[in-house]
């Protein structure tokens, strides 16, 4: 106390709080940060010429970096040294200093947690079959290793058992099946070997076809055809006491491409919006339609967020930024500096001469030492928490006008089975994971 006495006293705002409370002058004759000691003077008192505020020392200005260290021993983190220092000292804006110094910390920010989700953006709805596909490999998976690709639109499967992995052999099959569909203007990928060399470049540029790579360790932005991998995956362990895989495999498709799904435009079965027509058998029964969208599914975005809690996230060329590491035996983020903005949530970073491409969720904002703090309150007091502007925004926007594809001369009605009545369609409950009763 003796050193926080003696800074005390030479203090320029600490001096004037000291000579307010003993001549109980009050607020009028003061200002700036002197004056918001000053907002509950019954809280400030005078033991050995240091200043308390309630039971806690005041700290003045040449001694506060000295105790945020001692607070900061151990790394505890923000929310334990606020707790902690709210037992032993004070001073305004306390909060913000002891964010601002933990941001600072360069060990800490590499062993961070990943942020906060950022805001989904969902693939864009595609209007007409094949102008969207997905690959990607499923293995090996019980001794084989298996091409899979399925389209945007109609979420038509094709799954090639391959006996080499190479780009050589992916073209050769895609080749082959371009021939019978045609080339897609958009191919998603993920960043294997086989797709990310120079031949298979090559390959895209000579067809004309956009190649769009996902971020790497980020399954998710390709999860079209990632989800699908897990099904194939999945049906063959079912059957893997037969020996015959291929015909397993080929009985999967048959059932899959011919079955009505949800997901697919107006819940219809892959075969009838990507080949026009359904598949021989009796089960490929239509359901009632539903309108297609060509803008982003805004309600799963708002499901996601609201179960993810995620916030918007940008980031501008230039911002500096912590980018996750996912090398082996290396710290989980690393300094970088973003280049270029590619889309809604993907960037290039510049990492040690190297740039490398990102999601937002693989990025937080890196802070300097030069950088100023904005305070968050200037006492330790709690505050109020305010709706999120996304969620707000995201909650009170109308849903968009539903939309119909126009009739195709090449349509071939189906013949009618079953009555024309029209059938209610049913009411399916949508879980609201803030409810707790849907009585």
């Amino acid at each position: 106390m003796t050193d926080v006495a003696k800074e005390t006293m030479i203090d320029e705002v600490l001096k004037d709080v000291i000579a307010s409370v003993r001549s109980n002058i009050g607020t009028k004759k003061l200002s700036g940060t002197a004056a918001k000691y000053l907002q509950q003077p019954q809280q400030l008192s005078l033991q050995d010429d240091c200043l308390f505020f309630g039971s806690r020392i005041v700290i003045p200005t040449t001694l506060r970096n000295r105790i945020l260290k001692q607070l900061h021993e151990g790394h505890p983190g923000v929310a334990r040294m606020k707790v902690l220092a709210r037992q032993y000292v004070f001073w305004t804006n306390i909060n913000a200093d002891i964010e601002s110094f933990v941001k600072k910390c360069r060990n800490c920010q590499e062993a961070q947690k990943a942020p906060i989700k950022t805001e989904l953006f969902s693939w864009p709805k595609e209007d007409r079959p094949w102008n969207r596909v997905h690959i990607d490999y499923a293995g090996p998976f019980l001794g084989k290793n298996y091409l899979v690709i399925v389209d945007a639109y109609s979420k038509w499967p094709e799954v090639i058992e391959m006996k080499s992995t190479t780009s050589t052999a992916t073209i050769k099959q895609l080749t082959q099946l371009f021939a019978q569909f045609g080339n897609p203007e958009t191919l998603v990928s993920d960043n294997g070997t086989q797709f990310t060399s120079q031949e298979f470049a090559d390959f895209c540029k000579a067809n004309g076809i956009n190649h769009i790579r996902s971020p790497p360790y980020h399954p998710q932005s390709n999860g079209q055809a990632e989800r699908f991998v897990d099904t194939v995956k999945r049906a063959l362990l079912k059957d893997k006491d037969d020996a015959n895989s291929s015909e397993t495999l080929q009985k999967f498709l048959m059932v899959y491409r011919r079955t009505p799904c949800p997901s697919s435009p107006n819940s219809r079965s892959p075969a009838e919006n990507f080949l026009g027509r359904p598949l021989r058998s009796t089960l490929s029964m239509l359901n009632p339609p539903r309108s297609i969208l060509k803008n982003r599914d805004e309600k799963m975005e708002q499901q996601f967020n609201r179960h993810h809690n995620a916030r918007p996230k940008q980031f501008e060329p230039e911002d500096l930024v912590w980018v996750r590491d996912y090398r082996l035996g290396q710290t989980k983020w690393i300094s970088g500096q973003v280049l270029l903005r590619l889309g809604n949530a993907l960037y290039d970073v510049l990492v040690n001469d190297n740039i490398v491409r990102r999601h937002a969720n693989q990025l937080r904002r890196r802070e300097t030492d030069d950088t100023p703090t904005t305070p968050w309150d200037d006492f330790d007091w709690p505050q109020p928490s305010s709706p999120s502007p996304s969620q707000s925004s995201s909650s009170s926007s109308p849903p968009p006008p539903s939309q119909k594809l126009p009739p195709s001369d090449n349509d071939v009605p189906a013949t009618l089975r079953r009555s024309e009545r029209h059938h209610q369609p049913p009411k399916r409950l949508n879980m609201d994971p803030s409810l707790k009763s849907y009585v």
